[in-house]
């Protein structure tokens, strides 16, 4: 069906132009009429006629109610001013204390293994123990991530105090020991426990089978160079000769005294002897001879000559001179 569009005329004075894109609405009160409207110059067709007739007659009903729009993808751009949410940060694992405790701990072994330095170790270990203790508190909260270090931490430092402890025991024993042997070194007159030592003779020098008494109360002897057989498994045995002598001390201070720094040498002719280490001279004295007490053990050189002029020098430690045997073999 063909619509008949009626001509656009222009409103009289006094009236609006309608809007081109809408019916055209007169101001006039209802019921007047305008006599200066020209009539269209196109017939209207029938049907269009007829349309009209029925719209005008037809009763009135319910408007439907519009159309909504569609739902907005969630693909389309956010309107202006609209900012999208921000995520919110995640908290970093708080490792520090774990780590600082386990570094402080390795750093305490190190250092507890020097017995001067056992107070740093200590020190050192206290601290780091209490680190790693929060650290692994944090750990098991959830807020450390490295349980693993904090108790290897932990661990270190228990070790390191531990170390620590065992430094500061051995050099209070060492300054206990050093007291003791100053106390001895230049003492004039023995315990009054123990028996009175005899004056020192002017000289070191005595003969085999006699006794070299030193200030303090120390007396060796040394018995004359016999004849000896060293076994087969001998060390030291690197001379045709060989001679042994029985060494005698008898401890007379009124303080233990350690043999452990005890030497023994020999010369025969005026050329050295090689000490001779065998099981049948049996090893040196190691446990410390108390006062009063007397100890003796076998000593084997080899030498080069079995005549002549014979020495044997017996140097109790490093406070004592060597005292000299002489004789002839």
């Amino acid at each position: 069906m063909t619509t008949v569009q009626p001509p656009r005329h222009r409103a009289p004075a006094g009236t609006r132009e309608p809007h081109p894109s809408g019916p055209v609405v007169s101001l006039r009160p209802v019921g007047t009429e305008d006599a200066s409207v020209e009539p269209p110059t196109a017939p209207i067709s029938r049907a269009a006629l007829h349309a009209a007739a029925g719209m005008r007659g037809a009763p009135a009903g319910p408007v439907a109610a519009p159309a909504m729009p569609p739902a907005m993808p969630s693909a389309m751009p956010r309107p202006a001013g609209h900012a999208a949410p921000v995520a919110m940060p995640v908290a970093a694992p708080r490792n520090g204390l774990g780590i600082a405790g386990l570094v402080l701990g390795l750093c305490g072994l190190v250092v507890g293994l020097i017995p001067l330095l056992g107070m740093g170790a200590i020190l050192l270990g206290v601290v780091g123990l209490v680190l790693g203790l929060v650290g692994v508190a944090r750990a098991r909260r959830g807020a450390a991530t490295n349980t693993g270090t904090a108790v290897t931490g932990v661990v270190a430092c228990v070790l390191a105090v531990a170390l620590g402890i065992w430094g500061l025991v051995i050099v209070a024993n060492a300054f206990t020991e050093l007291d003791r042997d100053l106390s001895a070194i230049g003492a004039t007159t023995p315990a009054a426990s123990a028996p009175a030592a005899p004056a020192a003779p002017a000289t070191t020098a005595v003969g085999f089978g006699q006794t070299f008494t030193y200030a303090d109360g120390l007396a060796v002897s040394v018995s004359e160079p016999a004849s000896y057989d060293p076994s087969r498994y001998a060390a030291g045995n690197s001379n045709p000769y060989a001679y042994s002598v029985t060494v005698r001390i008898t401890n007379n201070t009124g303080a233990a005294f350690d043999p452990v720094l005890l030497q023994a040498a020999m010369s025969t002719g005026g050329a050295p002897a090689s000490q001779i280490f065998d099981a049948e001279t049996g090893t040196p004295p190691q446990n410390q001879l108390q006062p009063g007490r007397t100890m003796t053990y076998e000593v084997a050189f080899s030498t080069t000559t079995n005549s002549g002029e014979a020495q044997v020098d017996i140097t109790p430690s490093f406070d004592h001179e060597p005292a000299v045997f002489t004789g002839t073999l």
